[in-house]
């Protein structure tokens, strides 16, 4: 008797202990919580796809924008050197007026240094200085004469100078 209990002993040790997934099966509904994680993962990749393209989308968008910002940056160097060499040249005509005044001796002239030459005229009026005297020094008015020398040739030549 003792071999045909040995065999009904493991039977029946083997119904009283369940194997780990079955209760797990039982308990938990384990196949519910694989599809929860595999949800869970798959949503996961998804996300990273997307978030991956919006940021390569955004660093398209962003080096277009630096490379406009370039070329804005180009141009505005260009007027500001146009504007530097303008500046430049302005400013140069009173430096070259006042060396001419201090270190040549140039002078503006006045109304007496003044020759006015008409077109057509066959003359030019030069304006005649009488000999000096004291009373003359303080009268403003000049007498003009026709000059027999003068002609419009020699006229333009005068305008040339």
């Amino acid at each position: 008797m003792a071999i045909s209990d040995k065999p009904t002993n493991r039977r029946a040790a083997s119904s009283y202990n369940p194997d780990i997934g079955e209760l797990f099966v039982r308990r938990f509904n384990v196949v519910s919580i694989y599809v929860v994680v595999l949800l869970l993962l798959a949503a996961a990749i998804i996300w990273s796809g997307i978030k991956t393209a919006e940021g390569v989308q955004q660093y398209h968008q962003d080096y277009k924008t630096l490379q406009d910002m370039k070329k804005q940056e180009r141009k505005l160097q260009v007027e500001h050197q146009r504007l530097l060499i303008e500046q430049q040249t302005f400013s140069a005509t009173p430096q070259i007026a006042s060396r001419a005044v201090s270190e040549l001796g140039m002078f503006s002239p006045t109304l007496k240094d003044k020759l006015i030459i008409q077109p057509g005229a066959s003359t030019a009026l030069v304006p005649v200085v009488d000999e000096p005297d004291v009373d003359d020094a303080t009268d403003s008015s000049d007498v003009y004469e026709s000059d027999a020398d003068t002609s419009p040739s020699s006229g333009s030549e005068e305008a040339g100078q």
